[in-house]
């Protein structure tokens, strides 16, 4: 299992001649020479450590080439949501609980003259990241704690009201008015079409080709995402990072807290059950078994930390909390958050009412379970798509269908498991 901290050759050229004068002229205080090194983590946006002699810097650019999807790898958005919140932290007062922990951020660039492709620039924060849910180089008290403020902040983020990040419109739709779920079952649903027909020159051509199970659970999701959408409008939106797991936040270097959460990419307005789905996702699929790994081509030790399956294991085995113990910590921090904007926050003061407060066990959880598995499937595939045209930022990216088919056949056992559409209203 890496460590989601280690830099290393460029995967990805970066060119410096243009891209050091720029930021001399637009970073207060940047100044060149620069050594740049890619991260090895990730799958999506190339990121770099540009090391200058005073300051370390990181830089997160657009891939090279022609995309797939218009409407992917926007590291304007990241930008502009990481802008929104550093200004919201500023906003609350010296040392307060309710910060969110996010880098600061320093220029935008959309010229892709500059470094090829658009990028901005942002702090770096020295810290640990667990490339392994399970973090098992830390003492169990320790891993109990650092999944306590993982969901924890979290909550944090899921709690901020959304008037107060003032947003331009433009950032998303409107999430009532367009609830989370039912757009990205219709959209993520087109981008996974748009990825099967990718042809892969490694197979002669032949289209990349359908998630396994596409055709079984196409309905459930988008009938479920109809029922699940209420939650929305009974426990307001929120902001939705799009990717929260343990190996996009960085933990203080000795301490059992979230200092920063990292890529953005996919941040929008909706539900926060979203992210709460994402983060669990490993409670929520059973271990790899032996034909799972021989499909992979993988040994127990080279399995990634998504495909790392813990439901049905015993604290006493994994050293972490239970899956119930996470969603009602959830539960609690988010009646908390509510609470405390209530009664602090500009656009909720005076409100007669605030959002409705959550309960344990969580309405329409284990739809959100099998709908993320699902997304991430459609993820898996776009790594593989672009892997076949030679756009993949990973250095272990392959056009090779059986990660995104493993993620489709876990998505269908979390159907099988939980509860069907049809009962999710009985909940609601």
């Amino acid at each position: 299992m890496g460590d989601g901290t280690v830099v290393g050759a460029l995967r990805a050229p970066l060119d410096l001649s243009k891209l050091v004068p720029y930021l001399e002229q637009n970073v207060d205080g940047f100044q060149g020479p620069v050594e740049p090194k890619q991260f090895g983590f990730g799958q999506s946006n190339p990121t770099y450590l540009l090391e200058t002699p005073s300051k370390k810097y990181v830089l997160r650019r657009a891939p090279l080439g022609k995309l797939l999807s218009k409407t992917a790898h926007r590291v304007d958005r990241e930008f502009v949501i990481l802008n929104a919140l550093n200004q919201y932290n500023a906003r609350l007062p010296p040392q307060s609980a309710r910060r969110v922990p996010v880098p600061e951020v320093y220029a935008l660039c959309m010229d892709p003259e500059v470094a090829g492709a658009p990028f901005y620039l942002m702090e770096f924060i020295k810290g640990r990241i667990f490339t392994d849910v399970r973090m098992q180089s830390l003492p169990r008290e320790e891993r109990d704690a650092c999944w306590h403020a993982a969901i924890a902040t979290l909550a944090k983020l899921a709690t901020v009201p959304i008037a107060d990040l003032q947003l331009d419109k433009s950032f998303a739709a409107d999430p009532l008015a367009k609830p989370y779920f039912p757009r990205q079952v219709k959209s993520l649903m087109k981008v996974s079409d748009a990825q099967s027909a990718t042809p892969v020159k490694q197979n002669g051509g032949k289209p990349l080709g359908d998630i396994e199970h596409a055709q079984d659970l196409r309905h459930y999701f988008e009938k479920g995402a109809q029922v699940v959408a209420r939650a929305e409008t009974m426990h307001g939106a929120s902001v939705v990072h799009g990717d929260y797991k343990i190996d996009n936040v960085i933990f203080h270097p000795t301490e059992p807290r979230v200092i920063g959460i990292l890529d953005w990419e996919l941040c929008t307005l909706g539900s926060p059950l979203a992210d709460l789905g994402n983060v669990l996702m490993p409670f929520s699929f059973t271990p790899v078994t032996r034909g799972d790994l021989d499909r992979l081509g993988l040994k127990p030790d080279g399995l990634t930390n998504l495909m790392i399956g813990l439901k049905g294991l015993p604290s006493s085995e994994t050293g972490i909390p239970q899956v119930s113990q996470l969603e009602r910590w959830w539960v609690d921090e988010m009646n908390a958050g509510y609470k405390w904007h209530a009664a602090h926050s500009p656009s909720m003061k005076g409100k007669a009412s605030s959002p409705a407060p959550w309960s344990y066990p969580i309405a329409g959880l284990e739809w959100v379970r099998a709908w993320m598995l699902w997304r991430l499937a459609i993820i898996a595939q776009g790594i593989a798509a672009r892997a076949a045209l030679g756009q993949a930022s990973s250095a272990t990216a392959s056009p090779s269908r059986e990660r995104f088919d493993f993620f489709g056949r876990m998505a269908y056992r979390a159907m099988v498991d939980g509860d069907k559409a049809e009962d999710i209203s009985a909940k609601l």
